[in-house]
């Protein structure tokens, strides 16, 4: 038996399928293209104008213990960008390379000179600065800009602090730095 309203049906979901099957066809290969499209997109602006950059992470020892807060710094022997990082309390650093106003996790492959740069910070042993209403304001203040115009008190020797006299090298390779290379370990009786 034949019914013409249920050929319609048949005709009308199944007579236009390869049209059909064309336009889903085509509304994934869109899709997929602009998936793509976007994420090259996306990778190519992410992407940072500086220095490539490999992952480095070391340790700052004085005399066989972690310093604390210090600032370690890696300037490029061949000039270039200085990479930069803080010691926690454990000693270990990670540098990071400043580029544009971008952070960069790492430094460039090279040859670098090491410093490394801590003090004392005098006015922290002042405790916190009173209101301009508390009576002991004055003599903060007065004490605060005494403290201020004393050299620093260098709590790693100064001469790690400078390029010129730190001794610490270092280089850079391509992949992760880590590892004795990159364990300093200072003297304080170093002049």
């Amino acid at each position: 038996m034949n019914r013409p309203e249920a050929n319609t049906v048949v005709s009308r979901r199944f007579g236009h399928g390869s049209f059909r099957r064309s336009a889903i066809h085509s509304s994934r290969v869109m899709a997929v293209g602009l998936l793509v499209g976007g994420l090259a997109f996306a990778v190519g602006c992410g992407r940072s104008k500086g220095p490539a950059v490999e992952f480095v992470e070391g340790v700052v020892l004085l005399d066989g213990q972690p310093i604390a807060e210090a600032d370690v710094g890696f300037s490029p022997v061949a000039g270039g960008v200085v990479a930069y990082g803080r010691t926690d309390s454990a000693g270990k650093f990670r540098l990071t390379t400043g580029q544009g106003g971008k952070h960069l996790g790492g430094a460039p492959v090279g040859e670098y000179t090491v410093t490394v740069i801590k003090w004392r910070n005098r006015l922290a042993d002042l405790g916190p600065q009173p209101g301009p209403s508390d009576p002991a304001a004055g003599k903060w203040q007065a004490d605060a800009e005494r403290l201020s115009s004393l050299p620093p008190d260098y709590m790693v020797p100064k001469a790690y602090g400078d390029r010129a006299t730190s001794q610490l090298k270092a280089t850079v390779k391509k992949g992760r730095n880590v590892g004795p290379d990159f364990t300093f370990k200072l003297s304080s009786d170093f002049k």
